[in-house]
């Protein structure tokens, strides 16, 4: 399903897990960050017409051969969703709306262990086996599974200039 998760505070990626090591997901996920703020500016308007509790964004933009997702938590924590194109072909928004809560929820019970230092990597063993989930495909309302070789979780920090 999906071949890239990242999870992001402020421009700190504090969580990434890719199916592949390629560099060229680090680059989607910081081109998409622009796109990303761009779209919680909208939200956070006071004309906006959408829901206050509604925090998916949506589809970012597409590129070659993905398409990126957004979701932002109520505290500007956000998670980056990428899927294949032939991937999310079969999925409706409402399919990955629910991936993006399933990944909060996950996100909020590892961040409550009084043992997690705030702002610093995820590692949390049950966010894991959440994400794994995520990205080989075993709920019953998308595509059949598929192997997937995945790539243990890695803490990269992405400057930024302002």
């Amino acid at each position: 399903m999906a071949c890239c998760v990242a999870v992001l505070i402020k421009e700190n990626l504090i969580y990434l897990r890719r199916s592949a090591e390629e560099l060229k997901f680090l680059f989607l996920i910081h081109a998409s960050i622009d796109i990303l703020d761009d779209k919680v500016n909208q939200l956070t308007k006071p004309t906006s017409d959408r829901d206050a509790r509604d925090f998916y964004l949506g589809l970012l933009y597409p590129v070659e051969e993905y398409k990126i997702y957004g979701y932002v938590s109520s505290t500007r924590v956000k998670f980056i969703l990428i899927f294949e194109h032939s991937t999310s072909i079969s999925l409706k928004d409402q399919d990955i709306k629910l991936l993006f809560q399933r990944l909060h929820q996950a996100y909020i019970d590892s961040v409550s262990n009084p043992f997690y230092v705030p702002n610093t990597q995820l590692k949390s063993k049950r966010f894991e086996q959440v994400v794994t989930s995520l990205m080989i495909q075993n709920d019953s309302t998308t595509l059949p599974q598929q192997s997937s070789s995945v790539v243990p979780a890695t803490s990269v920090s992405i400057p930024t200039t302002t």
